[in-house]
C-alpha cells in the first residue's frame, strides 16, 4: 500500500511540474497563478507546498525540468575529440532546435524570453547554475578555434555575437507568430535558419581569425 501510494505521488508531482513548465513558459513567473496549474493538473493547491514548497520554489524546479528536457532531446556536443568547427555547428543546431521547436523541447527558451522581459530572482541562479555548462562550452569551442594569441575580449566579443545570431529568434518568437497568424506567411525552414545561422557564425569567427593573425 505504502509503494502504491509513494508511486501516485511521484506521478501527482510529474504532472504538476510538466504543467507548470509549460504554463510559466506561456505566462511567465509573475503572471502565472498556481490554482491554473493545478486545475489543469488535475491536483489540489495542497500538493504545490507538499512537493515543491511553494510557486518560487515550482518555478525554479520546472527550470531545471525544462532544461532537462531540451537537453535529453537535443544534446549539446560533448566530445572533444570531435574538431572545434564541426563542435560549434552542433551546438548552434541543437540551440536553434530547441527554439524552433512546437513541444517540450522549446519550454526551457521560451521560459527564458518571459525571464528576461520580467526578471525574477530566479535569474541569478539560470545564469550560475542553468546555463553555466552551455555558456562554457561555446565559449571552449571559441577559445580552441581562435586560437591562443586571442585576447578575452576576442573570445568574449566572439561568444556573445554567436549567441544574439540564434537568440534572436527565441526573443521573436511572438512577432513571427503574429506575422504566420495574421498576414499567412509560412513558418521559417528550420534547417535554412540553421545553415544560415552556422555560415554566419563560421564566417565571423573566420574574419575574427585573420584580424587575430593580423595583429601578431
Amino acid at each position: 500500500m505504502m509503494q502504491i501510494r509513494t508511486k501516485k505521488s511521484e506521478v501527482t508531482r510529474e504532472r504538476i511540474l510538466s504543467v507548470a513548465a509549460e504554463h510559466f513558459a506561456a505566462h511567465g513567473y509573475h503572471q502565472a497563478r498556481v490554482a491554473d496549474i493545478c486545475r489543469k493538473a488535475e491536483a489540489n493547491q495542497a500538493a504545490v507546498s507538499y512537493h515543491f514548497g511553494g510557486k518560487y520554489e515550482l518555478y525554479e524546479e520546472s527550470l531545471r525540468y525544462a532544461l532537462e528536457l531540451a537537453n535529453a532531446k537535443y544534446p549539446l556536443p560533448v566530445d572533444q575529440s570531435i574538431q572545434a568547427e564541426e563542435r560549434l555547428k552542433l551546438f548552434l543546431t541543437a540551440v536553434c532546435q530547441r527554439i524552433f521547436d512546437e513541444s517540450e523541447g522549446s519550454l526551457f527558451p521560451r521560459m527564458m524570453v518571459k525571464e528576461m522581459a520580467d526578471p525574477t530572482e530566479a535569474l541569478e541562479t539560470i545564469l550560475r547554475d542553468l546555463v553555466a555548462n552551455e555558456r562554457d562550452t561555446v565559449i571552449g569551442i571559441v577559445r580552441e578555434i581562435l586560437g591562443p594569441k586571442a585576447t578575452e575580449e576576442d573570445i568574449i566579443l566572439s561568444h556573445l555575437s554567436i549567441v544574439a545570431l540564434f537568440q534572436f529568434f527565441n526573443f521573436s518568437r511572438s512577432i513571427r507568430q503574429l506575422l504566420q497568424r495574421k498576414m499567412r506567411r509560412l513558418p521559417p525552414n528550420v534547417e535554412n535558419v540553421i545553415d544560415h545561422t552556422i555560415g554566419f557564425a563560421l564566417a565571423g569567427i573566420h574574419h575574427k581569425q585573420a584580424e587575430i593573425a593580423a595583429r601578431a
